[in-house]
């Protein structure tokens, strides 16, 4: 016999399955991530059209028998469609390239009730009229999925002086998690990309504040470098969790 069970759910992608049938995955409140089935969702008239869309918040409720593979989702209600975060490409590129990460490194039926809410929590600061650049939004994801996944990034002293930097460039490394002052790098030269010092003082900023004051991120310092800087942050997790990340939604910034 099958239980239901009500919770709230991320659309993070739909494939078709039948000619009227959709698999969708779901980031859920209370099961982390799962894949369902929306029978007849392709229909002209079901009550599915409309809410099984990327990116939307939905209150799902799933029909679970232990002896299915797939799930089936029985009815959902929409809660959040994003809509200004859809009216606007890099805010678009954004959501989507943080659903890519929630899709390829979150274990299935896992579950993160915290990281759900924050994650809708950053969705509802995108959505925000006053975010104008979301790579902020995008950079301090990263940084917390890092976290939460248990190899956060140290960027406060050299990993090998372990003293605050007084001399720049700093540079950060990939494989560590950390920054390497520009004295230690005279005899040890990283690979990283370097940051003076207003730029570290920017990215340590970045890594600490409440979801509500990013819309204050000062990002003018890593102008001309946010392709760089993403780039660094996607190896530490790569190399962390032996996935390699090609995001194809940040290829909509290009």
């Amino acid at each position: 016999m099958a239980d239901l069970f009500k919770t709230r759910a991320l659309v993070i992608h739909t494939v078709r399955w039948s000619e009227s049938s959709k698999i969708v995955h779901l980031f859920t409140e209370s099961k982390g991530y799962m894949k369902v089935v929306a029978k007849g969702a392709l229909r002209p008239r079901s009550p599915f059209r409309g809410t099984l869309e990327s990116l939307n918040e939905v209150e799902a409720i799933i029909s679970v028998k232990e002896s299915r593979e797939l799930q089936v989702l029985t009815s959902v209600a929409l809660l959040h469609a994003f809509m200004n975060i859809r009216a606007d490409l890099p805010k678009t590129a954004t959501a989507l390239a943080i659903f890519e990460l929630v899709q390829q490194l979150f274990r299935t039926h896992e579950p993160v009730k915290p990281f759900y809410r924050y994650l809708v929590a950053l969705l509802l600061k995108l959505d925000a009229a006053q975010i104008r650049e979301p790579w902020g939004i995008l950079w301090h994801f990263l940084f917390h999925f890092s976290q939460i996944l248990g190899f956060g990034w140290q960027l406060t002293t050299c990993r090998i002086c372990g003293g605050s930097p007084q001399a720049f460039p700093v540079f950060l490394d990939h494989i560590s998690g950390s920054l390497c002052c520009a004295r230690c790098a005279l005899h040890k030269p990283p690979k990283g990309p370097g940051l003076n010092r207003e730029q570290w003082q920017t990215v340590q900023q970045l890594q600490t504040p409440a979801i509500d004051k990013l819309d204050q991120f000062p990002g003018a310092p890593l102008q001309g470098q946010e392709e760089a800087f993403t780039e660094i942050l996607l190896k530490h997790l790569a190399y962390h969790t032996d996935i390699s990340l090609e995001l194809k939604s940040l290829k909509w910034f290009h």
